[in-house]
């Protein structure tokens, strides 16, 4: 495929002559006879080089230049011509953005060249952005592997315990409430014994998808371990950490759970816990909460949740 060169030019002899010279090396040519016209037609094409000539009957070629490099969202290489051969000039082009300077009358054979090494600097310099995007994607995708669970599509472990001391600390520094939620799944071994681990499986990543349809965008769900779950939940206090443990219990309690191997009574306990009405030291000190309130409301009866409070405390270590 010919690279597309867009040539702004006024003078129709010059733009002529230019593009036959262009035109026999393999480029395809599309003139522009002002800097306005020129401009259009670099947004509709997207050429691959542009010849812009100073000297225009609307305006001149460094204001085209400028606009264009503040307009485009891509580089394009472009070559400024002028019949005028100072420093100056030169400069001033270079500093609006023109990539290469031509004085008039130039040798054909120059200009070929000059056209040849800025196209191939684009080139190398497309090919380079893209292999940057593909590392970028590569590297999104592995940090998403890393920091997800690979059979519900949730955040795992790691990823919730350095969310948890983020969160923490900015609760610390600015006195403001952190809830954190442990959420397990009823009777979990039973599904596994009676149906198989593929039913196991479906359950955990049915629940999983539940209570991550079920909280705000700013919280974080994560599989804490095997049919565990844990939740962060920041600004959030007391009241509403337990309304949301209530309503989420409800909603799996309510779900008709028509699994692979039939019909299933799913249900879960939750602990909740939070900062600073329990005044921990340390993030672990949360967890370590939420966990033992779980595990409090599966000893008292499962499907329900438990609270846990400062008087807590000294049963809980």
């Amino acid at each position: 495929m010919k690279d597309h060169i867009l040539f702004i030019e006024d003078s129709p002899t010059q733009a002529m002559q230019t593009g036959k010279v262009l035109e026999s090396a393999g480029y395809k040519v599309f003139p522009a006879k002002s800097g306005r016209e020129g401009i259009e037609m670099v947004h509709k094409l997207a050429p691959e080089l542009i010849i812009l000539d100073v000297i225009l009957p609307d305006i001149d070629g460094y204001s085209v230049c400028r606009r264009l490099r503040k307009e485009l969202p891509v580089h394009i290489p472009i070559l400024m011509l002028t019949g005028l051969n100072n420093i100056q000039d030169k400069v001033d082009g270079l500093e609006v953005g023109a990539d290469d300077y031509l004085t008039k009358p130039f040798d054909e054979r120059e200009l070929l060249a000059r056209v040849t090494a800025l196209l191939r600097v684009k080139r190398l310099k497309d090919e380079l952005e893209h292999r940057l995007k593909e590392e970028q994607l590569f590297y999104q995708e592995m940090k998403k592997i890393a920091l997800t669970d690979h059979l519900t599509g949730i955040y795992n472990r790691h990823y919730f315990t350095d969310a948890l001391h983020r969160e923490f600390d900015i609760a610390k520094r600015y006195n403001a409430p952190l809830s954190c939620i442990f959420a397990d799944i009823d009777h979990f071994r039973e599904f596994n014994t009676r149906h198989g681990h593929a039913v196991g499986d479906w359950v955990i990543q049915g629940v999983a998808r539940m209570i991550q349809n079920n909280m705000r965008q700013v919280d974080v769900v994560a599989r804490y371990g095997g049919e565990e779950f844990a939740i962060i939940l920041p600004m959030c206090d007391t009241f509403s950490a337990a309304a949301t443990s209530k309503r989420l219990r409800e909603l799996v309690e309510s779900q008709k759970w028509d699994s692979p191997a039939g019909p299933l009574k799913i249900t879960i306990s939750l602990g909740v816990v939070t900062f600073p009405d329990i005044n921990v030291g340390k993030a672990e000190g949360l967890i370590a909460c939420a966990d033992w309130a779980m595990y409090k409301a599966k000893e008292q009866g499962r499907n329900q949740f438990v609270v846990f409070k400062p008087d807590s405390k000294k049963e809980a270590v």
